[in-house]
């Protein structure tokens, strides 16, 4: 059901039609950069393609980018073209993977993030514009809130076909942390921790969809799988959210304010409950 394209040219192309719906002025389809296999490279590319105002940057096919330092935040408009990739973290010191800046816009396709660990925000990516991830795996990564990928208040995200699995917030929004606007389609938010907060799976505070997607096997001290907080809006549809854990009611899907619909979702086998306890009650949610 969650395929990812082995294609190089699939993920080319799947980048540069997302690119070209999210940002106005995207990148000329000419305009490529191939990224040899190593930090400094990958960095220097980041680098060039900000001064320039954009550029697509072409990983080197099934490797490992390995760093030691932080990368350059994205402050232009950036396609990275993962081919099979991994851009991971290969440090003591805490920082995360990618970030965007506010004037920044990223596609990223093809690529797994993995060992951020940030002091704050997103471990994995940190959204402060507008973010696109497709077909791509976000796992093992480490922030105060939003241990996979974060989108903070004035923010796009879009998240397509991808994996965010096994990461980890101090706070709220083990998988992902929202502020701003946040679709999640035909992907899995699975095994994600929030160690002392809420959403162990997805916390919101701002918009966000999820659809077609499974939010499953997530842990919190309360709402393992979704929590909508702070007046946000949630709209799940055609989703599964089942088998998530909390310690304290509800196991599935928490409203403290703002609006939750679920829209032919299913809310299943959640511990110690599916919704019952959240302190505004969830529409079409039982147990």
């Amino acid at each position: 059901m969650f395929t990812r394209r082995s294609s190089a040219l699939a993920a080319q192309v799947l980048c540069t039609a997302a690119f070209a719906t999210v940002v106005a002025t995207a990148t000329p389809a000419s305009a490529q950069t191939a990224v040899a296999c190593s930090e400094s490279a990958l960095s220097t590319a980041i680098t060039n393609a900000n001064s320039s105002g954009g550029d697509t940057l072409r990983l080197a096919p099934g490797c490992t980018y390995a760093l030691t330092t932080p990368l350059p935040a994205i402050t232009s408009d950036i396609v990275i073209e993962g081919r099979h990739s991994t851009i991971t973290r290969a440090s003591a010191a805490s920082f995360g993977i990618l970030t965007v800046d506010e004037a920044g816009s990223l596609i990223i396709c093809d690529v797994t993030i993995t060992n951020g660990d940030a002091p704050d925000f997103g471990g994995g990516i940190a959204n402060y514009g507008q973010l696109t991830v497709r077909n791509s795996v976000v796992r093992d990564n480490h922030a105060n809130f939003s241990g996979g990928i974060g989108g903070f208040a004035g923010t796009t995200t879009q998240i397509e076909n991808t994996s965010i699995f096994g990461n980890t917030a101090n706070v709220n929004g083990g998988g992902v942390a929202n502020d701003g606007d946040m679709t999640i389609v035909n992907s899995r938010v699975i095994g994600n921790t929030a160690n002392t907060g809420v959403g162990g799976g997805a916390a919101n505070d701002g918009t966000l969809q999820i659809l077609r997607s499974n939010v499953n096997g997530n842990d919190a001290p309360r709402a393992g799988g979704v929590a909508n907080i702070g007046g946000g809006s949630t709209t799940i549809t055609n989703s599964n959210v089942n088998n998530n854990t909390a310690s304290v009611a509800p196991g599935g899907v928490l409203n403290t304010g703002g609006s939750v619909a679920l829209n032919f979702s299913r809310v299943r086998n959640n511990q110690p409950t599916n919704c019952a306890g959240s302190d505004i009650p969830i529409p079409n949610c039982t147990g």
